[in-house]
């Protein structure tokens, strides 16, 4: 499958107002005990965060942009976890492409289109939407070539896989209390993309306030298990944030809410815009591959 005009996820998840909830994504993902592990002994992500995660979004994002390239993207992003695997502090063995850790990086991001929507947005996805986005997410993981075993098969089956992996299974992980310790403290981690004195003024000025964002958007339990304190004033801070950027995000020129890869799609394969697909939606028409016209989503 490759998606295109008309798709929910061709239309709309290229808007760089997700990286607002990246923090709370990446911490999600080192939570999860062999995925934290890979990180803790196969990753830089602590010596160049940022940097890392501008590589790696653009090469996810690319199976959903990238048309007919989009299966061989899949296929690299998949593979490129090949050699992440050792042992777990308790001598069991882990692999980055076993189907749970894999897929559960995967939930993630799907996580992120509802979590947006919950936060950022003035008007919420109805329960068909959800469903709908929901459905192209199954697809978008088909095409890494994994096993389907792992996949909730309905949106409300995956709502009930998340809240057991975030009540039962995820962890204050070493790799993830060193990136909460990045959060309380970023002037302390150096970032080599950037000069060093810009670095430290910088992360002082916006540091606790770009944490603060951080955890009003993770979900009630994790900040439990991290150790977060969150009081009722930095509540009502961060819903006023929340409500300035869902009113003024839109106005923002579509050429910086969007990154450069949905940009590119949208010049070689034009676009349909989001409304047309939630309408869409409303009418009970599946998403159709425009390589697989008999195949109805």
């Amino acid at each position: 499958m490759a998606f295109g005009p008309g798709s929910l996820l061709y239309e709309s998840y290229g808007d760089r107002v997700g990286y607002l909830c990246a923090p709370a994504t990446g911490l999600l993902q080192l939570m999860y005990p062999p995925l934290g592990r890979g990180v803790e002994q196969h990753s830089e992500f602590y010596d160049e965060p940022f940097e890392r995660l501008l590589r790696s979004v653009p090469q996810i994002v690319g199976i959903i942009f990238d048309g007919d390239r989009s299966l061989g993207q899949a296929h690299r992003v998949r593979d490129f976890h090949a050699d992440i695997k050792g042992t777990m502090a308790d001598g069991s063995r882990y692999h980055a492409l076993d189907p749970e850790t894999f897929f559960w990086a995967h939930a993630t991001f799907i996580d992120v289109i509802f979590r947006v929507d919950d936060l950022f947005h003035k008007k919420p996805l109805d329960p068909d939407q959800r469903a709908a986005y929901y459905a192209e997410c199954v697809e978008w993981w088909r095409m890494y070539g994994m096993t389907m075993r792992v996949v909730p098969p309905t949106y409300p089956e995956f709502l009930a896989y998340w809240q057991h992996q975030v009540d039962e299974v995820l962890e204050l992980t070493p790799a993830a209390a060193r990136f909460v310790e990045f959060l309380h403290h970023p002037w302390e981690m150096e970032q080599p993309w950037l000069p060093r004195p810009a670095w430290r003024v910088l992360s002082r000025i916006g540091g606790i306030p770009a944490r603060d964002m951080a955890v009003g958007a993770m979900p009630e339990r994790v900040r439990e298990l991290c150790g977060f304190s969150w009081t009722s004033a930095q509540q009502l801070a961060f819903d006023g944030f929340r409500r300035v950027v869902a009113h003024t995000w839109p106005l923002v020129p579509e050429s910086l809410r969007l990154g450069p890869r949905p940009r590119a799609a949208y010049r070689r394969q034009g676009r349909l815009g989001l409304d047309a697909a939630l309408a869409r939606v409303a009418s009970g028409t599946g998403y159709v591959d425009p390589q697989e016209p008999s195949r109805t989503r």
